[in-house]
């Protein structure tokens, strides 16, 4: 999985940050409810985040427990607060 940020043009803007050994994001989202946006990202397959979608992504990233705020989580939080201001989007390839 790989995980980075896009400009309004669709060029990739930011360095890319793969999920860690464990897959703390990937496993975040797998037990994410059905009516977040958390739970629309494909472990097979890319999904993309719009500037609104990214917005309610930081709060349900921000909603995770201090404790289990993996390096990948709070990186994937901080290009999602970048996509929201910069009108990007945040692109995650799945393997």
């Amino acid at each position: 999985m790989e995980i980075y940020l896009q400009n309004s043009l669709h060029k990739q803007i930011s360095e890319k940050v793969g999920d860690d050994t464990d897959q703390s994001f990937l496993s975040l989202c797998r037990k994410a409810p059905k009516n977040s946006v958390l739970w629309g990202v494909q472990a097979i397959g890319d999904t993309m985040f719009n500037e609104l979608q990214c917005r309610y992504l930081v709060v349900e990233l921000s909603r995770v427990p201090e404790g289990s705020r993996t390096q990948v989580i709070r990186r994937v939080t901080e290009l999602a607060r970048q996509a929201a201001s910069c009108h990007g989007y945040l692109y995650i390839s799945g393997d």
